[in-house]
């Protein structure tokens, strides 16, 4: 089987994120009734189209077991397709840091670090940007694991990089455009038209990749350091005596 062995365990995985999405749902809930608006209402929204590609994930891990080749095959890649384009919505959650500064005035002339209200949107935003790594590093390291067993390894890893990379600029179309992963289909050429500029604008271009590489960036490292955690550690196995 593909996820097998004492080092994976990904039904506990899953149910750690799954209370950490609850938990951010609770930080949500006391937020709104402290502050007696309906502040980061669209955040449950967004934290439910983050889980999507780990629901997309679990179909393709499924679709791995089909015992019909051809099938298998076809059914992977438009599921991986699918998957990709809705894998920048975990992303996404990175960039709700945007917020805590949005939605709390800042004034530079008061303390405004000893006002409670402060760390509690800080916070909130902080636990949806966290969770939204997990969840990107979650799924990207189950499909890593299907194409480490499809690939050679070093094509693997390359394959990995670039799906970070093209989750990055999606993050970039979803923050800055405000496009969906479903426009995709109702508005191809619209989307179309807007990569263009940012291709062929020095202005444009700059911001995206600029942007981009940050993303790109932080997720890389994240992803590595659970990567390693979650890869059997053998030099911490006890030695069994003959």
């Amino acid at each position: 089987m593909l996820f097998t062995g004492k080092g994976y365990k990904l039904p506990a995985l899953l149910g750690v994120l799954f209370v950490a999405t609850l938990g951010c749902f609770g930080l949500i809930m006391y937020l709104q009734f402290a502050s007696g608006t309906k502040m980061y209402q669209f955040l449950y929204w967004d934290i439910f189209l983050a889980w999507v590609p780990i629901f997309i994930t679990l179909v393709i891990m499924a679709f791995c077991r089909l015992g019909n080749v051809k099938v298998r095959r076809v059914l992977m890649l438009l599921s991986g397709v699918i998957w990709l384009f809705f894998l920048p919505n975990a992303l996404y959650l990175l960039t709700e840091l945007l917020h805590a500064f949005r939605l709390y005035k800042v004034n530079p002339d008061s303390r405004f670090w000893l006002d409670t209200t402060f760390w509690l949107i800080l916070f909130t935003s902080f636990s949806a940007a966290v969770l939204g790594l997990f969840l990107t590093s979650l799924c990207v390291w189950i499909i890593h694991r299907i194409l480490q067993k499809a690939y050679n390894a070093w094509l693997a890893w390359i394959i990995i990089f670039v799906l970070l990379w093209l989750a990055s600029v999606g993050v970039y179309i979803g923050r800055f455009a405000r496009w969906n992963s479903w426009d995709v289909l109702l508005k191809p050429l619209v989307i179309l038209t807007d990569v263009w500029k940012w291709v062929s604008l020095a202005g444009e271009r700059q911001h995206l990749l600029a942007f981009s590489w940050l993303v790109f960036a932080i997720t890389v490292i994240f992803y590595l350091m659970m990567y390693i955690s979650l890869s059997e550690e053998k030099a911490c196995r006890p030695r069994t005596r003959m």
